[in-house]
């Protein structure tokens, strides 16, 4: 018998062992014994994400953009960010995009923005910075750097940007954001100019490549001619497609130490004796004449976009300026950016850079182009097909950074004189350039 108990035992045993395998088994299936496991070894209080602002409700849009990928938020951070910025209108409208797309990716970051006027903008955020206050971000034109770095109110941000995330902007656009060797902000969008042209007097297969094809084009008719803005701005293009160079290393000017820039206002000069080229400082002359279609070239920024486009539709291009005897035309770009202030903590700088980076990125260059009309400094921006953005964008491959140089200040009066001299006869162009350049140094004591 004590045989068979045995065998009993160990019968029972090993049936009540795989009841209570089965039994946990099937609990372990129950909906919600895994949260309850959880919820005894994880405290939620102190996790970041648990102390999150509501997310702003997205604005839709009516062209194409890519989905926020909810990867790309940044659920460590969180706080709130004061952007000043003096965009209204259509620039306003893309800048509510960008708002409404951040919040998506970022939903534990909020950005406050305060609309200062432009003519108060620089002034009140410099004030505001040296009392210690100030926002974290403002949207400013980079002609306003050199001040700024030098009133200490910009951080520089040279260590935070890689190489890698440079080459995703136009190269002048990011250049354009360095005084002496450190980079201050990240570019939005640029200006300079172009050569706008209207189809209906010239094919764009017959566009001129070169400075001679220009004058060729008029001389075959004048309505193939051109309007060229004679200020020094508009036409620093012209200089260095002839080999000239404004300043050296040290901020003189250096106008008289090569023939280019002579050379260059010699063509200038035989163009304005050209019929159909019309060479002059009257801005509005110039305007008025290419809308009534005297003449079908036009060099211009994209300031004047929204006017062109209403006059001539469709037929309204834009095209690389033409090339001079020593390379292609290099106008001078600007950009605008964002910038940090260098008084707030850097928990708060880090939230700034965040910002920072997302209204530069491909996205929201996508959203100010195709809602302000602006020229999208990230190269990678979709401008939905707009060909007179294109148009732009390829001149802005050639362009120079306008240089920062505090003597650029005496250039533009002294510069302009030496145009209208050579226009008018009264000097040769070498005289010209030999005495705006002495004059010019002489001003800034060099």
């Amino acid at each position: 018998m004590s045989q068979f108990r045995w065998r009993l035992f160990w019968t029972l045993t090993i049936l009540l062992v795989l009841m209570l395998t089965a039994v946990l088994v099937m609990a372990s299936g129950q909906p919600g014994s895994t949260t309850a496991l959880l919820s005894s070894t994880v405290r939620t209080d102190l996790d970041p994400v648990v102390e999150t602002l509501p997310a702003a409700t997205p604005t839709a849009v009516s062209f194409a953009v890519s989905p926020v990928n909810p990867q790309s938020a940044s659920p460590a951070f969180v706080g709130t960010v004061e952007l000043w910025h003096s965009w209204a209108g259509k620039d306003g409208d893309a800048l509510a995009a960008i708002m409404d797309r951040f919040h998506q990716a970022n939903p534990t970051i909020q950005v406050e923005t305060v609309f200062v006027d432009y003519g108060d903008l620089a002034q009140s955020y410099t004030e505001a910075v040296q009392g210690g206050d100030g926002p974290d971000l403002i949207l400013a034109p980079s002609w306003w750097l050199r001040e700024l770095a030098a009133a200490k109110v910009l951080l520089p941000i040279d260590n935070q940007v890689t190489a890698q995330e440079r080459m995703q902007f136009i190269p002048a656009s990011i250049e354009n954001l360095v005084w002496e060797g450190m980079l201050y902000g990240l570019p939005t969008d640029y200006e300079l100019v172009a050569l706008y042209f209207n189809r209906r007097l010239l094919d764009e297969s017959n566009l001129p490549g070169t400075v001679d094809d220009l004058i060729e084009l008029a001389l075959e008719s004048p309505l193939q001619g051109a309007g060229i803005y004679s200020n020094f701005y508009h036409l620093v293009w012209g200089v260095a497609a002839y080999g000239g160079d404004l300043f050296d290393a040290d901020g003189r000017v250096i106008l008289d130490q090569s023939p280019g820039t002579a050379e260059f206002l010699n063509w200038l000069k035989k163009a304005e004796s050209t019929p159909g080229i019309f060479v002059s400082l009257d801005y509005g002359m110039l305007m008025e004449r290419f809308k009534k279609e005297e003449f079908a070239l036009f060099i211009d920024g994209p300031w004047s976009l929204g006017e062109l486009r209403q006059r001539f539709g469709q037929d309204l291009g834009v095209s690389t300026l033409p090339a001079g005897r020593s390379g292609p035309a290099r106008p001078w770009l600007s950009a605008d950016g964002v910038f940090l202030n260098p008084s707030r903590t850097t928990d708060q700088q880090e939230l700034a850079l965040i910002f920072a980076r997302h209204i530069t990125n491909a996205e929201s260059a996508s959203l100010i182009a195709q809602i302000a009309g602006r020229l999208p400094a990230n190269k990678e921006a979709d401008s939905n097909g707009d060909a007179l953005l294109a148009g732009f964008a390829e001149q802005a491959g050639s362009a120079a950074s306008q240089p920062h140089h505090p003597e650029l200040d005496e250039v533009w009066g002294y510069a302009n004189d030496m145009i209208t001299q050579v226009l008018r006869g009264s000097k040769t162009p070498e005289e010209a350039v030999i005495e705006a350049s002495t004059l010019i140094n002489e001003a800034n004591g060099k």
